[in-house]
């Protein structure tokens, strides 16, 4: 996918975006190509595989989100900013977290920031699992990509947003694979969820659960874990 053809793609999706969204986009590929010479964030250094597959297909999962009723997002595990600063370029009135594990991609993330001049994002440090009381419930949109299994986010997850927040795992073609025992979290946590099924312009399909949550969830969860990764 050249520039034009993701110019076009992200207009022909996304309604409403900022009007200085391609000038963002074009100083976060240049500031990746250039830090990933240094330390190794991604194997897509081509320009059309970044617009394409790194750029375009980690926010076209999002496609049928309302972004104009979404003023708070957590990306977990963002690694090098995808999905939650490419959203954060088209709408830059959200307030972005983004919890990240690993400090060698922290230390980037808080770079491409500053690059950008980002302003309401905050990147934490830490395991998803271990969540402070002024953490919980506080997000309209929770969201993670290729992290872990689906039980895995959900449970992650779900302390994080919102009663009536959204909770978007996207996953590719084998996602079934991961369903056992689904229904039983999905009951435990209080939450409802419906499975939007495509494939991208690249050919890629997705499948995106996207998860309700309906009420204040049991502080007994994140488990530790140990216990959420069993029979995960």
């Amino acid at each position: 996918m050249n520039k034009e053809e993701f110019i076009k793609s992200v207009k022909d999706v996304f309604k409403d975006i900022d009007s200085n969204w391609i000038n963002q986009i074009e100083l976060y590929k240049v500031f990746l190509r250039e830090y990933n010479k240094k330390v190794n964030l991604t194997r897509l250094d081509d320009e059309a595989k970044i617009y394409g597959s790194y750029f375009y297909e980690s926010i076209i999962p999002y496609k049928t989100v309302d972004f104009n009723k979404i003023n708070s997002l957590l990306d977990i595990g963002s690694g090098s900013g995808i999905p939650g600063i490419v959203l954060k370029i088209l709408y830059p009135h959200i307030n972005l977290t983004i919890i990240e594990s690993n400090n060698k991609k922290t230390i980037f993330l808080n770079e491409l920031i500053k690059e950008l001049d980002l302003k309401n994002v905050k990147v934490i440090t830490k395991r998803a699992e271990i969540i402070r009381p002024n953490e919980r419930e506080m997000f309209d949109l929770v969201t993670s990509r290729a992290v872990a299994s689906i039980k895995v986010m959900l449970e992650l997850s779900t302390p994080y947003a919102k009663v009536g927040g959204q909770i978007i795992v996207p996953k590719s073609v084998n996602y079934k694979n991961e369903t056992n025992g689904l229904n039983q979290l999905m009951s435990a946590l209080d939450v409802s969820k419906e499975i939007l099924t495509f494939t991208s312009l690249n050919d890629v399909i997705h499948n995106v659960l996207i998860f309700k949550k309906n009420k204040k969830t049991n502080h007994v969860y994140p488990r530790e874990w140990t216990k959420i990764i069993k029979n995960a």
